[in-house]
């Protein structure tokens, strides 16, 4: 039985136009930003509501489209938080060495393993006996 394995799962859903449901309500929660501030100081000061609504906009556009690595920005921004405010535990754990009191019993335990190790050679060319071995049969 074949099953068809969906590809692409990582996307989110688009949920008006090309754009996802975070996209939306950035995008929607500035243009609700600008119409209070339209409403209460867009009549008087024109251009401190267009700096304003501008900078909105600004912060609603860069919220909503820019990524870093394949995370939103305020992903990035969430778990850049949430580390800074975990505590943070360092272990070190410390080897134990021995250590060497005096100069003698250093020298004294070198030339005691030299003299222990035992040297065996192995047989050489054996490749080479077991053909002429092979060679003198005929």
């Amino acid at each position: 039985m074949q099953v068809r394995v969906p590809q692409f799962i990582e996307h989110d859903p688009k949920l008006l136009g090309p754009f996802t449901m975070s996209q939306t309500i950035y995008i929607g929660a500035a243009l609700f930003g600008t119409f209070i501030l339209y409403v209460s100081i867009g009549s008087d000061n024109f251009f401190l509501f267009f700096v304003l609504s501008g900078g909105m906009f600004g912060v609603a556009l860069f919220l909503a489209f820019y990524k870093v690595e394949g995370l939103s920005i305020s992903s990035v921004i969430k778990n850049s938080i949430d580390f800074n405010m975990k505590t943070k535990l360092y272990l070190w754990k410390r080897r134990q060495i021995p250590v060497y009191l005096s100069l003698e019993k250093k020298k004294e335990d070198k030339t005691k393993a030299i003299t222990e190790q035992k040297v065996t050679l192995g047989k050489r060319d054996t490749a080479n006996d077991i053909s002429k071995k092979i060679e003198f049969r005929k």
